[in-house]
């Protein structure tokens, strides 16, 4: 029997979790850069990049979603101080992959496959953000997000 998606108002935070979070949850330290969309399934979708090279894209999902708009909020405020900080300079403006927010992301990998024009798929992976923490203008430490209430299963080796 093919599964069904429940209607919102029925979406426990359990279900939601199951479905969100398949594979084992750890944390990673990751860049996000100033250039993010909302999907199909209203989850924000934000390029990052883990050990200072490896683009990924992180999505902030579900119930998670309400939470985001002090992240957004200061990925727009670190592209406005670049572009600024390189207009007083009378440099051109920075490549975005050069705005970069440091964030402490606990969650869990999530593949997702792409077929191309000469029909080959590749794999990229979506890191789902359960809790996230970054520091706001002043320096300090705030943080976001809930612990996954359930992990559908473990990833296997």
């Amino acid at each position: 029997m093919p599964h069904r998606r429940k209607p919102a108002s029925e979406v426990t935070p359990e279900y939601e979790d199951s479905g969100l979070f398949k594979n084992k949850v750890g944390q990673l330290h990751v860049e996000l850069v100033p250039q993010s969309m909302y999907n199909a399934r209203k989850d924000l979708v934000v390029r990052a990049f883990v050990n200072r090279t490896i683009e990924i894209e992180v999505a902030f999902a579900g119930r998670r979603v309400k939470e985001v708009g002090p992240l957004e909020a200061r990925l727009r405020a670190v592209r406005t101080k670049a572009l600024k900080e390189a207009a007083e300079k009378g440099l051109p403006p920075p490549d975005i992959d050069h705005m970069r927010l440091p964030v402490l992301v606990e969650g869990a990998w999530r593949p997702r496959f792409k077929r191309d024009q000469t029909g080959w798929e590749t794999r990229s992976y979506y890191l789902f953000a359960a809790r996230w923490s970054f520091l706001d203008e002043a320096g300090q430490t705030v943080s976001f997000g809930v612990r996954p209430m359930v992990v559908a299963r473990q990833a296997q080796d």
